[in-house]
């Protein structure tokens, strides 16, 4: 059985547009073949509430994998998500799915994702065949244990020690400069 970097109790969800859902439940369905812990929506993860579900489905999250498309763009639904899961700095995998081969995320989208990395499942959209949804959902779980052992690394567990004092500032308006005093 593989082993993957998620902890204990949490899972990977999926964040998506209704217009990718059929495809989005291919990949939801390999990758629990693969025993990879999944949140999805559709797939168990409402309960009682919607944004209680929600919210619980993100902040047990080890990671969210958002399936972005210029529909996924335009929903306030998908926005709320995205960022509720910026806010508490759960790591993004942003999977590209639009039909428009030209299309790139913009606005909102497009920045809380620049500096990361996404992976290219737009051609899903014609090729859904056994092969090529394998070939990506490996790509998908390559990442995922990436994403999360750089978390996990020696690095990431040195905690500096945290101080507090009080600082005042003078704001100097000629330079445009904040100075602690």
């Amino acid at each position: 059985m593989a082993t993957y970097n998620i902890p204990p109790g949490k899972h990977v969800m999926f964040s998506y547009g209704w217009d990718v859902q059929k495809l989005i439940l291919q990949v939801h369905h390999y990758l629990t073949e693969k025993n990879v812990p999944v949140w999805m929506d559709r797939e168990g993860g409402m309960k009682d509430y919607l944004t209680n579900s929600m919210a619980d489905g993100i902040e047990n999250a080890a990671v969210i994998c958002c399936f972005v498309t210029s529909k996924y763009q335009s929903s306030s639904y998908c926005k709320k998500e995205l960022l509720y899961a910026e806010n508490r700095t759960i790591p993004i995998i942003p999977c590209l799915m639009d039909s428009d081969p030209q299309w790139m995320p913009t606005g909102w989208l497009g920045y809380t994702i620049i500096d990361i990395l996404y992976l290219d499942f737009r051609d899903l959209l014609t090729d859904n065949s056994p092969d090529n949804i394998q070939n990506k959902c490996n790509t998908l779980i390559d990442r995922i244990n990436s994403t999360l052992g750089r978390l996990s690394s020696p690095l990431n567990e040195f905690k500096p020690e945290i101080t507090t004092r009080k600082v005042s500032s003078v704001y100097d308006y000629e330079d445009n400069e904040c100075y602690p005093v």
